[in-house]
């Protein structure tokens, strides 16, 4: 038997209500929506020094999970609540009833990598702003929306919000997950009989539909697969463009094609705006310098990126340390991320890399189709 408690994440009413079921039905199991990642980050508050999460993860995808902690770290701390007080008290009354504890929901950085692979830039800056927007919210509209999540209605309007806002995400983020999570349930009802779920409200009826209907549940391989292990135009497109640069101004230098005016203005567009980007983060001039530089050649180099550049020296510079990374996480809003040395470095690496793309992309119809024209006239 699988008994599902849908919870608000950042409610104390839904912390109560996990203790009292799981002391009433004392299951076998108590499943809770984590990873092993998020919950030793619960636990602990433990995260990596700066560099080496930016060597691990985009820097796009770094500042959507960050946006997404902050936003529920800010609502959490104007009702006293912080985001995921009910799973840990669902471990801890798991323990007190003697079940076993059990980890259903999918790998984080799977989610989120698959999540901001599939968004358009329309969508990206669409949800940044309703993200920002959702910020300034009272504690009496963050109350009101908890009781109103109970209404099963209600609940699907707000889901039927976020599919029409962005479908991808939509779909990333609830319905894949809802089929992996009932997976996972189905699996532990075979070998243990009793379990109690302990999920956001919003996978409640969704994991419900799945377990009612098993056939429709994708295989787990297809739904933790890394959207890197994939060919894409993007990904070809990346490794294409730079080949097709150097092919080029190899090709004019072995034609005796003056390039200097050329190699000249693909400097400037790389350099300027990739300057300009890193400013705009609130980096130091020396980061900005150090992305500016580097920017028309890892512009060719399909491994290296600007921003990191930029980002290693701005983290240098601020002495940024683990404690700013693992304050950078649970910020309650953009005022307070500014503030945070982690999350500048975070925000100098992402718009180091966008400053630098820019430049190639403004780089086509001012250095490369003119020096093909010349190459084609000679």
């Amino acid at each position: 038997m699988i008994t599902i408690v849908g919870t608000a994440h950042i409610s104390e009413e839904s912390v109560e209500e996990v203790k009292r079921r799981i002391h009433e039905l004392k299951p076998a199991v108590v499943a809770v929506e984590l990873d092993e990642r998020r919950l030793r980050g619960l636990r602990t508050k433990e995260h990596p020094p700066i560099v080496e999460l930016l060597k691990r993860e985009n820097p796009g995808v770094l500042l959507f999970s960050i946006l997404m902690m902050s936003l529920q770290a800010k609502l959490g701390r104007e009702v006293g609540v912080q985001p995921g007080s009910e799973m840990l008290a669902a471990i801890e009354a798991a323990g007190e009833v003697g079940a076993r504890v059990e980890l259903i929901d999918r790998d984080l950085r799977v989610t989120l990598r698959r999540a901001f692979s599939k968004l358009s830039l329309r969508e990206k800056l669409g949800l940044v702003k309703e993200l920002l927007e959702l910020g300034g919210v009272t504690r009496e509209e963050i109350e009101k929306e908890m009781k109103e999540l109970r209404n099963e209605e209600h609940l699907s309007d707000v889901l039927s919000a976020l599919a029409e806002l962005s479908p991808a995400l939509y779909e990333v983020l609830v319905r894949e997950r809802d089929a992996y999570m009932a997976a996972k349930l189905l699996e532990l009802e075979r070998r243990h009989g009793s379990v109690l779920a302990v999920v956001g409200a919003g996978h409640r009826k969704g994991i419900q539909e799945f377990l009612e209907n098993p056939d429709r549940i994708p295989p787990l391989e297809e739904l933790t697969r890394m959207p890197s292990s994939r060919f894409s135009v993007l990904r070809l497109l990346k490794f294409a463009i730079p080949a097709a640069v150097v092919a080029l101004f190899a090709l004019a230098i072995y034609r005796g094609v003056p390039v200097g005016e050329s190699v000249a203005l693909w400097l400037a567009n790389h350099m300027v705006p990739t300057f300009i980007a890193v400013l705009i983060a609130r980096g130091t001039l020396l980061s900005a310098a150090a992305g500016a530089l580097a920017s028309p050649l890892t512009s060719l180099n399909p491994m290296l990126a600007a921003g990191w550049f930029a980002g290693y020296v701005e983290a240098s510079r601020r002495r940024v340390t683990v404690r700013d990374v693992a304050e950078m996480f649970s910020a309650g809003g953009m005022g307070e991320l500014m503030r945070n040395r982690a999350f500048r470095v975070v925000l100098v690496t992402a718009l180091g890399n966008l400053g630098s793309a820019l430049g190639t992309f403004i780089s086509l119809p001012t250095v490369l189709m003119p020096l093909y024209a010349r190459l084609v006239g000679a």
